[in-house]
């Protein structure tokens, strides 16, 4: 005998069945064998929820009839309602049926037994609708879910890898910009540098300046001094001078201080006045002087009269001279020894420049007067060649004429022929 216990109520209802078959000898067929073998085969199936029927009967199928799958027959009645009435109040249906009866209140009650298992099936069927529909639901949702999974999880790998890249292009950047960062402090050390090395040279000019403005003022001082000694020499050798010339006087009559003041005015008075002299012929001598550089300088920058290199140098030596205290003055104003070697040197590279300038413009109207000529003669020959020829065909329509008339005109014209190559070969010479 097969001994299992079937979870589901209706498995537990045919197992009842079956064993109060054995139980009270009821009659045992292969029907009934086949029943026990589908039972044991339900549990391991693994058809949807939408194909298993768990209940009391198959959903569509038609119910037990006396020849198919036969629960109760003639000699099993008892036993039959025995079962049910038991099963009935366990599944909480109203119980105590009695088949046999024949008065209304058991029919009644037999009729709302049945209705209620009908009921019962309705209920069941709309349940498994409603969960079949909830099911398919939430079937599409996972599906639904799913694809919004795999959408999401792609949009995740896609952000994945575009952070892999901008990590990789702010570790690029970032790189960049440490070098960047390098350099720029590089370059900020080295102008640091560069500055300080100047202000150290600033500095240093300025000393030298300073140096330079003392050393010039002691020597402005020096030439006072200097001209101060010259002035008291001058003026003890004039006093001399005035006391030799007060020697013939007689002693009573002199009056020494008033003499000497008048005699060292006239002379101071004539010592300016030629100084004054000096200084406006020495300013016109100057303005002279830079007047005729201009000019100088102007005919040299004339077109096609200097060369580059000179006039380079004219540029270079119209600039101004620095004076001691760092200024610029015109070379014309310098004392003469300071600028007398300036002077000359500029003056000899002008003159050297006109000479070549000179010698460059007779070149040029030797050349000129070369071709001039050259044109002459050209003119002259080319009125000759127009005047033998005009004498060759002269002559040329003198002997065609008597040529009609000779008894030998080949002779003639080859005659002819001749003389006309050796005036052509003439006039090609000629030219």
């Amino acid at each position: 005998m097969y001994n299992f216990s079937p979870r589901h109520p209706a498995l537990a209802s045919i197992h009842v069945q079956i064993s109060g078959h054995l139980s009270h000898g009821s009659p045992w067929n292969g029907e009934d064998f086949s029943i026990v073998r589908r039972t044991r085969k339900l549990p391991s199936s693994k058809m949807s929820a939408t194909q298993s029927e768990f209940d009391l009967g198959v959903s569509g199928g038609p119910p037990f009839g006396i020849g198919e799958y036969a629960f109760a027959d003639a000699g099993n009645l008892e036993h039959c309602t025995k079962y049910l009435n038991q099963t009935l109040v366990t599944f909480g249906f109203p119980a105590s049926l009695d088949l046999f009866a024949v008065d209304p209140v058991s029919i009644a009650r037999t009729c709302n037994c049945i209705y209620s298992l009908l009921q019962q099936r309705q209920r069941d069927i709309e349940f498994r609708e409603s969960s079949n529909e909830q099911r398919q639901r939430l079937q599409s949702d996972i599906s639904r879910l799913e694809a919004k999974v795999e959408r999401l999880e792609a949009q995740l790998a896609s952000k994945d890898r575009e952070l892999a890249t901008l990590t990789r292009m702010e570790a690029k950047n970032t790189a960049a910009l440490k070098a960047q960062i390098e350099k720029l402090q590089q370059e900020r050390d080295e102008f640091q540098r560069m500055v300080i090395g100047n202000q150290q040279v600033r500095t240093q000019q300025i000393h030298e300046t300073k140096k330079k403005e003392k050393e010039y003022i002691k020597l402005q001082e020096r030439l006072n001094q200097v001209l101060m000694e010259k002035k008291k020499e001058s003026r003890s050798g004039m006093e001399i001078m005035n006391l030799l010339q007060k020697e013939g006087r007689q002693r009573g009559t002199w009056n020494g201080k008033k003499a000497d003041s008048d005699f060292y005015k006239m002379i101071v008075d004539a010592y300016e006045v030629k100084k004054q002299e000096l200084m406006a012929e020495n300013a016109d001598l100057r303005a002279l002087l830079r007047s005729m550089q201009m000019d100088m300088r102007d005919f040299l920058n004339a077109p096609n009269g200097l060369s580059q290199q000179t006039a380079v140098n004219e540029k270079q030596e119209a600039g101004s001279p620095q004076s001691p205290l760092g200024g610029r003055t015109d070379v014309f104003d310098l004392p003469f020894h300071m600028a007398r070697d300036q002077i000359e040197e500029s003056l000899r590279t002008k003159m050297a420049s006109i000479k070549a300038r000179m010698i460059q413009l007779q070149d040029a109207q030797k050349g000129a007067e070369l071709t001039s000529e050259a044109t002459e003669r050209e003119l002259e020959l080319e009125a000759q060649l127009v005047e033998a020829r005009s004498i060759i065909q002269e002559q040329a329509s003198i002997m065609s004429k008597h040529l009609t008339k000779s008894e030998k005109p080949r002779r003639l014209s080859s005659h002819l022929d001749a003389e006309r190559e050796v005036i052509h070969s003439a006039s090609a010479e000629a030219v």
